[in-house]
């Protein structure tokens, strides 16, 4: 028994189901803003565990490897922020920008509240509040940004 041909109907319907189905195959990815949010958010996250981090890190000489590490991966993530914020909606745009900026000028001020002068005596208590103030300037500056779906 030979296979029987399609018949005439489905034929012509084919062509119309593929010009169908073909626009759902772009379906699946992300677009800029959704992406621009996950970068945002996973920065975000990173950023609060690197500062948990940081208030763990006993106030030592010997911590300062480790702090160095936490503060440039801190740095690396509002890089990574500051980049995706353009392509984020206006309205969390706004949001996150004000948080980025609010946060790095706190970074840079605990930073500069770290003389390279630092007397063992004062290292432990300036280390100790440049991190506290960290911690709070993050919990101040992101409270703003949702990344809740």
């Amino acid at each position: 028994m030979s296979p029987r041909p399609m018949s005439l109907p489905l034929r012509r319907g084919a062509p119309a189901m593929l010009a169908a189905a073909v626009p759902l195959v772009g379906c699946g990815g992300t677009s800029k803003q959704d992406q621009a949010k996950k970068t945002v958010c996973s920065a975000k996250t990173d950023i609060a565990a690197k500062v948990d981090d940081l208030k763990t890190l006993p106030p030592t000489v010997a911590s300062l490897p480790a702090a160095k590490t936490d503060v440039s991966a801190i740095v690396a993530d509002l890089q990574k922020i500051k980049d995706a914020q353009g392509d984020l909606d206006p309205g969390r745009k706004q949001a996150v920008t004000q948080a980025n900026q609010q946060f790095s000028q706190a970074v840079q001020s605990a930073l500069a509240g770290l003389s390279t002068n630092l007397s063992l005596s004062t290292a432990k208590t300036q280390i100790a509040a440049a991190v506290e103030q960290l911690a709070t300037s993050y919990q101040q500056a992101f409270a703003r940004v949702d990344c809740g779906s």
